[in-house]
């Protein structure tokens, strides 16, 4: 099997002007501003007084009350007109352009990803290239768990968005399962690398032949995780421990999953259908006079 190792020139030594220049960059700050919560909207309900309600039936589904109420018909006010549509400024139009033109340069980066003990991350991608799909995969010193902090990212000109299906294996665990279940677990073979990504974040292709253009993005993440891994690792222990705080209180106080419910309604008249016009039909007449 023919292994590649991508980026050796950019850990050691100094790095030039053009290596500089084609870093990958972020979009948005790593470490983000705590969201304020807002006040919860009001719930809009009508001012219904209590000797309009008409008839009253209440019911319990799946768990469930419902309260079903007819009430004396009422006028609600009338939609509002649309917005009439304002010609565009050429500075609008210049604007649209711009952006379409940066659409171009756009990718997605679809990727699965596994992190091993919390460590070395296996990736797999696909080349696609008219109409044929090739697998490809890479093992990467870095747990990829840290890349859930920011979406996006620069290389070259191209913004590249991260979405990853990503999930975990503990290999230990996942012996003893296997065990208690009488068979045996192969971990898989983890090539090579160095053990501090902080400081010499590689990866290896051990599956494959991804093109540049596949393996470009993958060099910007490494680029990305060398320059801020700090934050990165910094900023994902923080949002893991807020998100364990939460499901905890979420726990202690689960909401009500079934809240009563109840439902307004009422019957309108509708205006008396206009008589349908009566089609009168006036038979032909052929030549002997004999109508058809």
């Amino acid at each position: 099997m023919k292994t590649i190792l991508i980026l050796p020139m950019l850990l050691i030594g100094a790095i030039t002007a053009e290596e500089e220049n084609s870093r990958a960059t972020l979009i948005a700050p790593i470490i983000r501003e705590p969201i304020k919560e807002q006040p919860p909207e009001p719930v809009l309900q009508l001012d219904i007084a209590p000797e309009s309600v008409i008839e009253n039936k209440t019911f319990t589904a799946d768990g469930q009350k419902i309260t079903l109420e007819e009430i004396t018909p009422i006028t609600l006010p009338p939609l509002p007109e649309p917005l009439p549509q304002k010609p565009q400024t050429p500075e609008q139009l210049a604007r649209r352009a711009e952006l379409a033109a940066k659409a171009q340069l756009h990718r997605s980066l679809l990727l699965s990803c596994t992190v091993y003990d919390g460590t070395n991350t296996l990736i797999r991608g696909m080349t696609r290239e008219k109409n044929v799909s090739r697998p490809w995969e890479v093992w990467s010193n870095v747990n990829f768990r840290h890349f859930n902090t920011f979406r996006s990212f620069q290389k070259k000109g191209i913004t590249y968005s991260l979405l990853f299906g990503i999930g975990e294996e503990n290999t230990a665990r996942t012996a003893a399962r296997y065990a208690r279940a009488g068979k045996t677990y192969t971990p898989p073979v983890i090539p090579e690398l160095p053990a501090d990504p902080t400081t010499s974040p590689q990866f290896i292709v051990t599956k494959g032949n991804p093109t540049a253009e596949d393996l470009a993005p993958i060099i910007g993440l490494h680029e990305i995780y060398q320059d801020h891994h700090k934050d990165l690792i910094s900023e994902y222990i923080r949002i893991k421990a807020l998100q364990e705080k939460e499901a905890a209180e979420r726990l202690a106080n689960p909401p009500d999953p079934k809240p009563d419910i109840v439902i307004q309604h009422w019957t309108v008249t509708p205006d008396a259908p206009v008589a349908p016009t009566k089609l009168e039909i006036i038979p032909t007449k052929t030549e002997e006079g004999e109508s058809k």
